[in-house]
């Protein structure tokens, strides 16, 4: 997670970074601002939901900033993207180099975010990280 949090550092502001990598809650609507709930969500005493219309530009600029391959599977099921990662992106690493290649498990989370913001919308669903 380390190195996605610098790339978010370098990419983003910092308020763009706490929307994308802050939210507890996803929703396929956009919303002027991200809510703050008084619910513990875990991690934190409070909960925030963003809408997935104002994290799909933060990531889609963090995956243009890394050349995410289009070989990252766009839509997934259970543990598609991990199994990506864990097999086949090993495998072109040793093809197609790039700033995704330096890092995957950094290149893993910006398609993680990215995949999330796109499945929010696409399916009219939000999503709970937990």
């Amino acid at each position: 997670m380390n190195g996605f949090l610098a790339l978010c550092e370098t990419h983003l502001t910092h308020e763009e970074s706490e929307v994308l990598c802050g939210w507890t809650v996803l929703v396929p609507i956009p919303l002027d601002e991200e809510i703050w709930l008084p619910i513990d969500s875990g991690y934190y005493e409070s909960t925030m939901v963003v809408g997935a219309p104002q994290v799909l530009p933060l990531a889609e600029k963090l995956a243009a900033a890394i050349g995410l391959p289009a070989e990252t599977p766009a839509t997934c099921d259970n543990l598609d993207l991990s199994t990506w990662f864990c097999n086949q992106a090993k495998e072109l690493v040793t093809t197609r180099t790039g700033p995704w290649s330096t890092d995957l498990d950094a290149a893993f989370y910006v398609a993680l975010f990215l995949r999330a913001a796109q499945h929010s919308i696409r399916r009219g669903c939000p999503i709970v990280s937990t």
